[in-house]
């Protein structure tokens, strides 16, 4: 089968690729949506308010931000076809894979955007700045949407956040292969790349308690709290609690995927399994809206009809 190269698409190919992303984008909720109750996974507690109606600001951010989806990867595939005509990226079948040239660069490659992640995210915190830009993604302090609630920020923080992919495959592309450590990377390596961190995002934005790291004995992946703090010399990579945290406590825990430039920034603060825990804040597992919420709202219908009656 022929591929067409990116750098050879026309306007119209661009807009079929962006239909196709919009469709992989709704998938992704699904899967992210649903993703803790297959694995079982423990809920985390609301402790924060929960946005329960999405306002029109909150819509239309939304569909802006999934429609620039479908031209960023564009861009993102059209470098990395270059770089392959460069040799700095491999382009092939399976035979062409390898666990150096496909596996191993990821954990690199995550940890180059978290740095740059981190140091965007606090900048976007600062006093003069937040209320123009970041201050709208904080409207949710106890996100539980998945990617809906990931993708609802400013468009300017989206197209930061998206092309910062590409600015840390560039760099590890730059400057990491050069070192000969690696062999180039494997074009399926961004696709995993992206695909890993949609749905380490939307996951950051449930209620989900996910863990994944190893502990002594074994590793894990799950809500499971006991084996993380009985892990010793064992080790935590990703960890969902820790960004309801930053929706809750905004100075803190500014990654994306990781907590490695917090901790070494001094900016990682540790989830509080015994912080308060408004019973009325919790959510109406058939609704997704708090409980508080659906009482106002039953109370308001019934005031309603006793004024027709």
């Amino acid at each position: 089968m022929t591929i067409t190269p990116p750098t050879d698409y026309t306007p119209l190919q661009i807009l079929y690729l962006s239909i196709i992303i919009l469709a992989a984008q709704e998938l992704l909720q699904v899967i992210v949506s649903n993703l803790g109750t297959w694995i079982k996974s423990k809920h985390i507690p609301v402790r924060g308010k929960h946005l329960d109606v999405l306002s029109a600001k909150d819509l239309l951010f939304i569909f802006i931000n999934k429609a620039m989806t479908g031209p960023f990867i564009w861009c993102f595939f059209t470098y990395v076809w270059i770089k392959g005509d460069e040799g700095d990226v491999t382009w092939g079948g399976l035979k062409s894979m390898s666990f150096t040239n496909t596996i191993l660069p990821l954990p690199i490659i995550f940890i180059i955007y978290d740095f740059f992640y981190t140091l965007l995210h606090w900048a976007l915190h600062i006093k003069a700045i937040y209320g123009f830009i970041h201050k709208h993604h904080h409207h949710q302090k106890a996100p539980s949407r998945a990617n809906v609630d990931a993708v609802n920020v400013h468009p300017i923080e989206f197209f930061l956040g998206e092309f910062n992919h590409l600015f840390a495959v560039h760099l590890y592309i730059t400057y990491v292969q050069p070192l000969g450590i690696v062999p180039p990377l494997h074009a399926i390596t961004v696709v995993l790349f992206l695909a890993i961190g949609g749905i380490l995002a939307g996951l950051n934005h449930t209620r989900f308690d996910v863990v994944i790291g190893r502990g002594n004995n074994s590793a894990f992946f799950g809500g499971n709290d006991t084996e993380k703090k009985n892990s010793g010399g064992g080790f935590i990579l990703y960890d969902s609690k820790v960004h309801d945290v930053h929706h809750r406590i905004p100075q803190s825990n500014y990654g994306q995927y990781t907590m490695f430039w917090d901790k070494i920034f001094g900016s990682f603060r540790e989830y509080n399994e015994n912080d308060r825990v408004n019973p009325m804040a919790q959510l109406d597992p058939q609704t997704g809206k708090s409980l508080q919420y659906m009482e106002d709202k039953e109370e308001s219908v019934s005031l309603s009809s006793n004024k027709t009656d």
